[in-house]
């Protein structure tokens, strides 16, 4: 990785979760996956044909008409061959991909701008893929710069499309809007009350999907539950943003309960949790990201309820993203090797904390 370069788009994009002062929507995604219409699925193309579509693609994104209309700013074509492994981990964790793009093929490629909000991947499952990166929880602004943009990008090219199976994807069954929407969610109080269960049984909807932050349902890390939904055929955008939105409205109306609850009973157990978690994030040697993600999980929990003063949500939200590892070897200037990464981590975290106070 280029630490030192400022020409390099990848590294020097800003980060969209500086500033999110927002303790339990912690980030939205927002994906759409298009096919150019006469062209086979990127596993059956040939390299010339994958660099005829990167210029097909380029030549009209690259249009100032094109990406300015949608706020972007100064995009730049890479090519996936061409990147660090480094640099590839960054982009994976920058826009929480659940796509490795380590193992890159010929004529496979990537947009992004200067903004930090916006990736389109070119030839690795689909031809195209638009996503939109969001920390305000405005999933129909999102929305709606994401379809003037694919809009736009239909002009100079025709995607593939059946009046039966709606938009046609690598995966048949991303088919039809072939959108995905993510919402992650930090639902500390549910989850350290014991009524995560309770209320996601209530709120039961078949129409969406939840897991942990790295897809597995039965481990939940930093507290933070991933919510996209389930399905792409038969349903459109609007309802699948408007199911979201729903479902978010009043999981977080009940994680406000739990820690109103919380705040309430000051009980023992969890003044203890937050005490050993702000105890290990301002004291240890070296800690591993799992960890950390998981003390700054209650941390922040202990700010919500008035026990930890000295920092703001905005402020833990941006550590809980950038102690992760490539994050956390981007910010550093000397380069460290695998051992050392625990120790700069706990140096990180106690910069980042050296204000912060334990009012209990």
């Amino acid at each position: 990785m280029k630490k030192n370069d400022e020409s390099n788009p990848i590294v020097f994009q800003q980060k969209p979760w500086s500033g999110n002062s927002n303790s339990a929507w912690l980030v939205s995604t927002m994906e759409l996956r298009r096919n150019i219409e006469k062209f086979k699925f990127p596993g059956k193309l040939e390299s010339d044909r994958k660099q005829q579509i990167m210029s097909l693609i380029t030549d009209g994104f690259l249009s100032k008409d094109v990406y300015s209309s949608v706020g972007l700013l100064n995009p730049a074509v890479v090519k996936l061959g061409e990147m660090s492994s480094l640099e590839k981990e960054f982009l994976m964790e920058h826009f929480l991909s659940s796509q490795s793009y380590q193992q890159s093929n010929e004529g496979e490629g990537l947009i992004l701008d200067q903004t930090g909000e916006f990736l389109a991947t070119l030839n690795v499952r689909d031809h195209l893929s638009l996503q939109l990166i969001d920390c305000k929880g405005e999933l129909e602004q999102v929305w709606n710069r994401l379809v003037k943009m694919e809009t736009n990008l239909g002009k100079t090219m025709n995607y593939a499309y059946s009046p039966k199976f709606g938009f046609l994807t690598a995966d048949p069954a991303q088919c039809g809007t072939a959108l995905l929407v993510t919402v992650y969610l930090q639902l500390s109080g549910l989850i350290h009350l014991g009524k995560i269960d309770e209320v996601l049984d209530k709120l039961a909807d078949t129409s969406l999907l939840i897991s942990g932050i790295q897809g597995d349902p039965n481990e939940i890390i930093g507290d933070v539950l991933m919510v996209q939904n389930n399905y792409t055929l038969g349903v459109n955008e609007e309802n699948i943003i408007s199911s979201l939105h729903s479902f978010t409205t009043k999981i977080l109306s009940e994680e406000i309960s739990a820690r109103n609850q919380i705040k309430e009973d000051k009980g023992a157990d969890f003044k203890d949790k937050v005490s050993r978690a702000y105890g290990i994030l301002v004291h240890s040697y070296q800690i591993e990201v799992i960890e950390a993600l998981n003390a700054l999980s209650l941390l922040k929990l202990g700010v919500a309820v008035g026990w930890i003063s000295g920092i703001d949500n905005s402020g833990i939200n941006e550590l809980f993203f950038n102690c992760r590892r490539a994050h956390l070897l981007y910010q550093c200037k000397d380069k460290l090797n695998q051992e050392e990464i625990p120790h700069k981590r706990s140096e990180r975290i106690h910069e980042a904390l050296r204000n912060v106070k334990l009012l209990i």
